[in-house]
């Protein structure tokens, strides 16, 4: 259950939350680690009392090694709403994961660290 809503509706929002690569740097970063296809793990936890954040992460692994990973706290919206208010939050936080790896990639830096 998330804050009284079925695992179903929290899943079915992350999945709306999922973006894609764009941009040339973020394309380019995605097809050195694209075969075969690279799994994608995101996590979000609720705050369960008050004060308490809750935050998202994701983290992409290809051919079974960690590649990149990104983590960021709830947004207020995302802590007092229904499941599907975390879908801008994971949207944000896969926006910085490709950007990041395109980052690291466009430096010279490692595919898999």
């Amino acid at each position: 259950m998330y804050g009284g809503y079925p695992h179903s509706v929290l899943h079915d929002a992350v999945v709306r939350g999922v973006s894609c690569p764009s941009g040339a740097a973020q394309l380019h970063a995605f097809s050195l680690i694209a075969d075969p296809s690279p799994h994608l793990r995101i996590s979000v936890t609720r705050p369960i009392g008050q004060g308490q954040q809750g935050a998202i992460s994701t983290r992409l692994f290809s051919k079974g090694h960690f590649v990149i990973g990104e983590r960021m706290s709830l947004s207020p919206l995302a802590r007092s709403q229904s499941p599907f208010s975390v879908t801008s939050d994971i949207n944000l936080t896969m926006a910085r994961l490709w950007e990041d790896l395109a980052a690291r990639i466009g430096h010279g830096g490692p595919v898999i660290p």
